[in-house]
């Protein structure tokens, strides 16, 4: 409403960019009606003294009050506008002259939760009214003056006498939608990436992780609702005309080709209404469509066992097209149907026209809704439309956020049903090489030839009992296959008057190489680790060992190094034996008093030598007890020959 006082004013509309979508109408008091378009000035009164020969032209009488309506024909990239206005005489009781606006539009480019209304043409002038709210419509309301108020740069209402300007002082930033889904249409697939070069392999191998990318859907018995880019599948004039030139009204019905599962009830059939939307409810064949509605979904006030997509009130009678379609190939086959450019329903929101489309997918059972143009007419239900789906109670539904029934606005965006309940994809991973790995969305493989191929196989478990399979592979490449060391060289070998036992062995490169073992046997079967020796890694270079065996075996014995990974996997050289002909001797206790026990000794030549290398007479017994009778306290060795011409053995032994 704006309140003025008695005199003549003229209304100046349009003067930007979308002059030729912009449609007006004044409606006077008296019954007068002046309609137009932009850009363009109109003069009227609100009194008997000023005629308006471009307006109202009434000296007979007093204008007390005039109506008008501005809105955008909604032309492409329009802002989609529409504004109502009142105007009457000055209100005596307000001590300032008023201005209240009511408006409604949504503007993709500018959506304000706030608005600062200043008294001159920039933020430095006085401020003479604000906006706070955080929808539209809403009230603009200044204390004093006349205004020019600016909705885009494309609109404007100027009253002569006053200047002012608008300005956002804050923009509300609607949640974000959930983070877009993995794949672009909603069929049964798998994704394996690309193919894998490696510069090297290694044997044993190290662990490659593999992942596989699926369309993961579920039992119908709840669904996950996304955003998901805006690409539609099929263009949108496709398929076969339905409700052609008549409104409000349910095709008949059409067998799908393909069973499809819906919150927990399969269905091989549906209708397609008129309106914006899919049902399973075939009662409803052929039948009237309603447009009319306010419910939230779910209720059972709207369309039961239905999908929405875009729910409104649309005229196939007076411009657009419906039509439905069976599209792509098993397993993948599409029921689609598109809105056409279809018009809204009135005279008043004739001029609006919408174009969406409803995608159903074999096997997964997934539903799509894509908007590529949804304005709004307030003027008609309320503006009302909805996106969702329920199921046949009208107790259980799903919408996107900000797309439940209202009067919103939509351009270029999409949204995914997927069902959310117990999952019906198995993946199951295979080698060529190595046939049957094992299951689940990431695989663990051990690549160790010049080129590998897994296989990955999503397999769907159909709500009919069937099942589907699709399959991608990878190869994984190596361009070198290194084993974890390479061995140049290893052997082993007697040393110290054959006490000891050395080990030596040289590497012309190692890869991933923690330690070494040195170990030792018997027989080849048992084996002992003897000492452990730090690796270099991952070396291109030459490296050299060398471990000592202080205490090797009699006889004959074998010895080899294992390398140990950093993972654990393990790689042996060869085996080396070796000859060792002297007897170990023990002698216990030792030191003592002058009485031995000997192990070891057999036969041969026995005595006693002290530290200046003199020998000492000894008494050696059956049961290998030597007594040093009468010895002084000192060091003595005993030396035990086994046969003549063999090397003696000698061992230190005290005496206290």
């Amino acid at each position: 409403m704006i309140c003025l006082p008695d005199g003549c004013y003229s209304l100046t509309i349009g003067g930007g960019a979308w002059d030729e979508e912009i449609t007006w109408n004044l409606l006077g008091a008296d019954g007068g009606t002046i309609t137009g378009g932009a850009p363009q000035t109109v003069v009227f009164s609100m009194n008997t003294s000023c005629n308006a020969p471009s307006g109202y032209d009434n000296p007979g009488g007093t204008i007390s009050t005039c109506s008008g309506n501005f809105y955008d024909s909604g032309g492409s990239g329009g802002n989609h506008f529409n504004s109502e206005f009142v105007v009457t005489t000055f209100c005596p009781d307000q001590a300032d002259v008023c201005l209240q606006m009511d408006f409604s539009f949504i503007s993709l480019e500018s959506c304000c939760d706030a608005l600062t209304i200043f008294d001159g043409p920039d933020t430095g002038s006085p401020v003479i009214g604000t906006y706070t709210g955080t929808d539209s419509p809403g009230t603009v309301t200044a204390t004093s003056g006349c205004l020019t108020f600016s909705f885009s740069s494309d609109f404007s209402i100027t009253y002569p006498g006053w200047e002012a300007s608008i300005s956002c002082v804050a923009c509300p930033v609607p949640p974000p939608p959930p983070d877009p889904v993995d794949f672009e249409v909603g069929c049964p697939d798998i994704d394996l990436g690309d193919d894998i070069a490696l510069p090297m392999c290694t044997t044993p191998c190290e662990t490659l992780t593999l992942d596989a990318t699926y369309f993961e859907t579920g039992e119908t018995s709840t669904y996950q609702v996304n955003s998901i880019p805006y690409n539609p599948p099929y263009p949108f004039d496709t398929g076969t005309g339905f409700s052609i030139n008549t409104d409000d009204v349910w095709s008949e019905t059409i067998a799908l080709p393909f069973n499809f599962c819906f919150f927990g009830n399969m269905y091989s059939d549906i209708i397609v209404g008129s309106n914006g939307l899919i049902s399973f409810d075939l009662a409803s064949a052929g039948e009237y469509c309603d447009w009319a509605f306010n419910a939230s979904c779910p209720s059972a006030a709207l369309p039961i066992n239905s999908i929405f997509g875009v729910y409104h009130d649309i005229d196939p009678a007076v411009c657009g097209s419906a039509r439905y379609a069976i599209l792509g190939t098993a397993p993948c086959r599409q029921f689609v149907v598109s809105y056409d450019q279809l018009c809204h329903y009135s005279v008043a929101c004739n001029s609006m026209m919408s174009t969406t489309q409803i995608v159903l997918y074999e096997t997964t059972n997934t539903i799509e809704v894509y908007v590529q143009d949804k304005p709004t007419c307030t003027s008609w239900n309320s503006g009302n439309a909805l996106i969702g789906i329920q199921n046949a109670a009208g107790t259980v539904g799903y919408t996107p956020t900000g797309r439940n029934t209202g009067p919103w606005t939509a351009y270029n965006e999409a949204w995914r049903f997927t069902p959310s309940g117990a999952s019906i994809v198995d993946v199951n991973w295979y080698s060529q090489q190595d046939g049957f790995l094992g299951t689940g969305a990431s695989m663990d493989v051990c690549p160790e030839e010049t080129s590998q191929t897994y296989v990955a196989e999503a397999v769907y478990s159909l709500c009919d009992g069937s099942t589907i399979t699709v399959s991608d592979n990878v190869v994984v490449t190596c361009a070198q296959i290194m084993l974890p060391v390479e061995w140049l060289s290893f052997d082993a070998k007697l040393i110290a008057d054959d006490r000891q036992v050395l080990c030596e062995w040289a590497t012309a490169s190692e890869a991933n190489n923690h330690h070494f073992q040195v170990q030792r046997s018997e027989d080849t079967i048992s084996w002992e680790t003897v000492g452990t020796l730090e690796g270099a890694g991952t070396s291109q270079e030459v490296n050299t060992y060398a471990l000592v065996d202080h205490r090797p075996l009699s006889g004959v014995s074998y010895y080899r190094v294992i390398q140990v990974d950093h993972n654990g996997q393990k790689s042996p050289s060869e085996t080396r034996s070796v000859h060792r002909e002297v007897v170990d001797v023990v002698i216990s206790p030792n030191p003592n008093n002058g009485k031995f026990r000997i192990f070891g000794v057999s036969g041969g030549k026995l005595r006693v030598l002290d530290a200046r290398g003199r020998e000492v007479s000894c008494d050696f017994d059956q049961m290998n007890t030597l007594t040093l009778p009468g010895v002084s306290q000192g060091t003595y060795f005993i030396e035990w020959t086994p046969s003549p011409g063999a090397t003696p053995v000698r061992e230190r032994v005290i005496v206290q």
